[in-house]
């Protein structure tokens, strides 16, 4: 109650301004920005009261229903559906509300199992929730993830027909980090299922990625120069533990892409995964211990830095996820991206154009001017510390939502 008497003295006060307002009176600059504050937020909550609304309008419709039915069982039975149905809606709505929901109505067991199998086999859910849901880095979450890859039959599949039945059970998430947290944990399942084909999950990791690539330059109409089975083979070159795969597998990946577009509900073109980037320009990166030298185009987004040879290319160079890493000042051009333990996880062409996992723990990176590597580390502290805090902003969020019921009366007397 706290929340709505705090609440309730903030409206009286946006009433009181209001009426300065509306009697002319001269408000100060403070009072002005206050109450355009106040104007704004209660647009928003009004909003999503009316959203609420119309759901309990929908669950009164359900109960006067229930009422006329003279067999309890029936009545029971509706009841419970009722249920299911409210679920359903919160899931496709705020897909963590969903969960809790019918976890707290009994109707879900809070496991990872029954949450995957909820997932697997309900057929009303929006599938860009169920992806938004399944790329959450937490561990609830991230268990979910794990045991619905193992509920897809992937045993005797190639890496594209698994690819094909995964994907389709669900919409990829927009961010970066989703999806490779998605993929990384189907190369884990699809390599338990066939743990024959390749000798660590991450080459399938690798070459997933690498098909998906593949998928795009060659159904994407932009791409003129479309890359041959000689270049994915020659691309793919060492990536199983520094050995070749087989060539007629890689061959056969080749056909099947070529012959049918490689379909990734929700993932789109390629140019729109940088589209509105938070930063871009020309960096060069230093290599190994600082012997090699390569001017790239980097692009920030979604907390990765993406890298191409040129503003042009529509193909990758490498990336680097930012998760868990840290950047800082060298000198008056250049910084760093490290890792305070272990090695940074990133992916990269080598000069034969072979996709290779980067081993590195610190990056150099050079720029033009002092004013470009100052934006640069901004850009990236602002990504970083914004990835860092997005759960704790979501569940803030998640507070309010909780208590707009209680104070409805404030905006909407009965």
């Amino acid at each position: 109650m706290k929340f709505v008497t705090v609440m309730a003295t903030v409206v009286q006060s946006s009433r009181e301004v209001s009426k300065m307002a509306d009697k002319g009176a001269n408000l100060s600059e403070e009072e002005q920005t206050f109450l355009k504050e106040i104007r704004e937020e209660r647009e928003h909550l009004s909003r999503e009261i009316q959203e609420l609304r119309v759901q309990i309008a929908d669950i009164d419709n359900e109960l006067s229903a229930l009422e006329e039915v003279k067999n309890e069982d029936e009545k029971q039975e509706r009841f419970i559906q009722q249920k299911w149905k409210t679920g359903r809606a919160r899931f496709n709505a705020k897909p963590k509300d969903g969960i809790k929901y019918l976890i707290e109505e009994g109707l879900l067991k809070e496991t990872s199992d029954a949450i995957a199998e909820f997932l697997h086999k309900e057929d009303m859910l929006n599938m860009i929730a169920v992806g938004e849901y399944l790329g959450e880095n937490h561990e609830l979450n991230i268990e979910v993830l794990k045991k619905l890859v193992g509920l897809h039959k992937l045993e005797g599949l190639s890496l594209v027909q698994a690819l094909r039945e995964f994907l389709s059970s669900f919409h990829l998430p927009g961010e970066g980090q989703k999806i490779d947290r998605i993929m990384e944990h189907f190369a884990q399942g699809y390599c338990a299922s066939n743990p024959t084909i390749f000798s660590n999950s991450d080459t399938c990791y690798v070459l997933a990625y690498a098909v998906i690539m593949l998928n795009t330059s060659l159904h994407n109409p932009s791409v003129k120069n479309k890359p041959t089975l000689e270049s994915f083979i020659a691309m793919n070159r060492g990536i199983d533990n520094g050995n070749n795969l087989p060539a007629d597998l890689l061959t056969a990946f080749f056909d099947d892409i070529r012959k049918e577009q490689f379909k990734i509900p929700g993932m789109g073109n390629l140019a729109e995964t940088f589209f509105n980037p938070e930063k871009e320009g020309w960096l060069t990166k230093e290599g190994g211990k600082y012997k090699t030298k390569h001017r790239r185009w980097f692009i920030l987004k979604d907390n990765i830095l993406y890298y191409f040879k040129q503003p042009s290319d529509s193909e990758l160079t490498g990336s680097i996820p930012l998760d868990n890493l840290s950047v800082r000042d060298v000198s008056e051009c250049v910084f760093e991206i490290f890792a305070k333990d272990g090695v940074i996880k990133a992916w990269k062409k080598d000069s034969e154009g072979k996709v290779v996992k980067g081993n590195h723990d610190v990056y150099r990176l050079v720029c033009d001017t002092k004013e470009e590597k100052d934006d640069w580390v901004k850009s990236i502290q602002a990504s970083v510390a914004k990835a860092s805090i997005n759960d704790t902003l979501k569940e803030k969020r998640q507070k309010l939502t909780n208590d707009l019921s209680q104070f409805d009366y404030l905006y909407f007397p009965r």
